[in-house]
């Protein structure tokens, strides 16, 4: 057996895209004013008006998606506020209580289900059990969904555009992180970003680059521009603004340039396609959401999952369902190979 290790379970393992790269150092070369007053900010702001063809937006550029979602939440969530989640959001699991800290205490709530995206049902339910209980409760702010969401699984335009009506009915804000929105957008082919975001109702959408292609670079996108307005106050105070902001912009400038950040996440889901419909032939391992973006979901037993470990091949270890079977994430990104995901297949046979 081969002793090198393929690290296959998550897309933050990639490198940065050489045409980033190259921005990158383009933009060391040029002297510009600092935090976010520069050429390449300025430039960003109106390609991203042209992309999302919306003038009357303001961009956040953010290093960190944890960043960028707080921040965005924090827009219109305060500390007596609520937000409405799923319950698997990474918000809710993985941000560390950031969102709650940036809002000086503001609530999440959560909903939970198998389907891993909120329903608009579910989301009715929970403003009438909320409402019912009265004023003691945290008031409800916003609704913020995860696309793709963690399972991996695609919002529909028609989910989101239920979801937004009702946080219109009830004068709530929508954001929507959109960590990896380049891989949802590019999996529905024929949808254009506005219409897979303020044509909807999205407020504002924390944009990811990072797991596509970028060195640290995320970019929040206010639609609503009340909300940049309030988040201009926060930033400062939650240590976010970027000196040289120039370097993240000029990334970003780069990512999007002729769709750039569309080819690089649309390699990345092809390759999940390839390596979920191979897995799938094991009959050891159950597919367990479709693959939709660039993630694959399989449940296993523990013994597999610690067989493919030995065999040096390492997924992301997702959950536990029952005492000895396991769920466990395989994810591709644009620079993962052919011959490595054959590689995987290869060393899965001599066990499987």
């Amino acid at each position: 057996m081969s002793k090198s290790k393929i690290l296959i379970g998550t897309d933050t393992i990639s490198g940065v895209a050489p045409q980033l790269l190259e921005a990158i150092s383009k933009a060391s070369k040029i002297k510009t004013l600092p935090y976010g007053n520069d050429v390449f900010t300025k430039d960003c702001e109106e390609t991203v008006k042209n992309i999302f063809e919306k003038n009357d937006l303001e961009i956040v550029p953010m290093m960190s998606g944890t960043g960028s979602n707080s921040l965005a939440l924090s827009s219109f969530l305060r500390s007596y506020g609520s937000v409405i989640c799923h319950i698997d959001s990474h918000i809710n699991k993985d941000e560390g209580g950031a969102p709650e800290f940036f809002s000086g205490g503001g609530k999440l709530i959560n909903i939970s289900n198998s389907l891993g995206r909120l329903k608009a049902k579910d989301i009715v339910t929970k403003i009438e059990e909320i409402n019912f209980k009265g004023r003691l409760n945290p008031v409800l702010s916003g609704v913020s969904i995860t696309q793709l969401a963690e399972n991996g699984t695609l919002y529909t335009t028609n989910e989101i555009s239920k979801i937004s009506e009702i946080c219109k009915k009830n004068n709530l804000y929508l954001h929507m992180d959109g960590a990896r929105f380049a891989n949802a957008l590019i999996s529905q082919k024929s949808i254009t970003p506005a219409q897979a975001t303020w044509k909807l109702g999205v407020d504002c959408l924390s944009l990811g680059a990072t797991k596509n292609g970028a060195l640290a670079a995320e970019l929040i996108i206010f639609f609503n521009k009340a909300l940049a307005s309030e988040a201009k106050y926060i930033i400062k105070q939650t240590g976010h603004v970027i000196s040289k902001t120039r370097f993240v912009s000029a990334q970003l400038n780069e990512w999007f340039k002729d769709g750039l950040w569309l080819k690089l996440a649309k390699t990345a889901n092809e390759n999940a396609i390839y390596l979920s419909n191979k897995l799938c032939k094991f009959s050891e391992f159950k597919l367990v959401y479709p693959t939709q973006g660039n993630e694959i979901f399989l449940e296993m037993t523990k013994v597999s999952y610690d067989k493919i470990l030995e065999m040096n091949i390492f997924p992301n270890l997702w959950s536990k369902v029952g005492n000895d079977r396991t769920i466990v994430r395989f994810v591709t990104s644009f620079e993962t190979t052919t011959s490595e995901m054959d590689e995987i297949i290869r060393r899965l046979k001599t066990f499987f």
